[in-house]
């Protein structure tokens, strides 16, 4: 259950008896690309044992295929802890079953990820270093958004197409951040009948928001050109050229890489606010009245000469 986590950090962190040496013994299989990435971040990589196939690692590991290992599987490697992201495969019940102690981590906001990383600071004895991270993380994503001014611009972000068109609400890390960047996000009150954050969309529906800009957060995709895809090509962000690719790792993952996430997609959209789609149309007219300006101006010169 989920409220392993609490008594694993706590059991980490309020032990007077925990040292860097008995941290080193904690045996800790990350199945959660954020979260290994987390414990590299705190330099705290001898604490694991095994992480998943998708962990960018440079120290021997055993490697695991998150979505289809058991915890069978995961029973002779003997671990302190499983972190999870996901249940696949009825890892979870498993785990369980095998009275394995896990923590299953989702982040919904941006204090999901703080205390995420908090808590494992805590969970591998890098407490002072995990304090720190997450004020530099505060104090960046607050002067990011401090300084966002994009009105009413509308996004459709999408993060799946092939098997369904998926998309993120206001219960997702992502739908957050638009909604703090005061971008208004199209999918945002479309209800996930399981309360992930990502709910599924139609094609009517995002034809019919006609959103500004679209965000391809996936790499699931057979054509990056989205003006071939049935009745899409009259939308206002693919008629504009306001359609970006995020990095798939960087748009699935959340913990220390979330300033990162913040500033590409603030980026993405001051990047377009300086190359407006009007602006070669504003010079022309600008060009135009100013030539009659000039024109007029000479004709009134001419005639007093007369």
């Amino acid at each position: 259950m989920k409220f392993k986590l609490i008594f694993l950090a706590l059991l980490f962190s309020m032990c007077s008896n925990v040292t860097q040496e008995s941290s080193e013994e904690i045996r800790v299989v990350s199945l959660s690309t954020t979260h290994t990435e987390i414990i590299q971040s705190l330099e705290a990589e001898e604490t694991l044992i095994a992480v998943d196939s998708f962990s960018e690692v440079d120290f021997p590991v055993e490697v695991i295929d998150a979505y289809t290992v058991t915890a069978e599987e995961l029973a002779p490697l003997n671990p302190d802890v499983v972190i999870l992201a996901f249940d696949f495969n009825g890892i979870v019940e498993g785990l369980e079953n095998q009275e394995i102690n896990y923590v299953y981590y989702s982040a919904k906001n941006f204090e999901d990820v703080y205390s995420q990383i908090e808590t494992i600071g805590s969970l591998v004895n890098k407490e002072s270093e995990a304090f720190s991270t997450t004020r530099d993380m505060k104090i960046e994503i607050n002067r990011i958004l401090d300084s966002a001014n994009f009105g009413d611009t509308s996004v459709y972000h999408e993060i799946g197409y092939s098997y369904g068109i998926y998309s993120v609400n206001s219960d997702s890390l992502i739908g957050q951040i638009y909604n703090s960047l005061g971008i208004v996000n199209i999918a945002n009150n479309t209800e996930d009948p399981f309360g992930s954050g990502y709910p599924a969309l139609t094609e009517e529906q995002v034809i019919e928001s006609n959103p500004e800009y679209i965000v391809i957060g996936h790499s699931d995709y057979l054509n990056k050109d989205l003006s071939t895809r049935m009745g899409w090509e009259d939308i206002n962000a693919i008629e504009n050229s306001n359609v970006y690719f995020l990095d798939e790792n960087l748009a699935n993952n959340w913990g220390t890489t979330t300033v990162e996430l913040v500033e590409q997609i603030a980026v993405t959209f001051e990047e377009s606010a300086q190359t407006n789609p009007y602006s070669d149309y504003l010079l022309l007219v600008s060009l135009l009245i100013l030539v009659m300006i000039v024109f007029f101006t000479n004709r009134i010169n001419t005639k007093e000469r007369v």
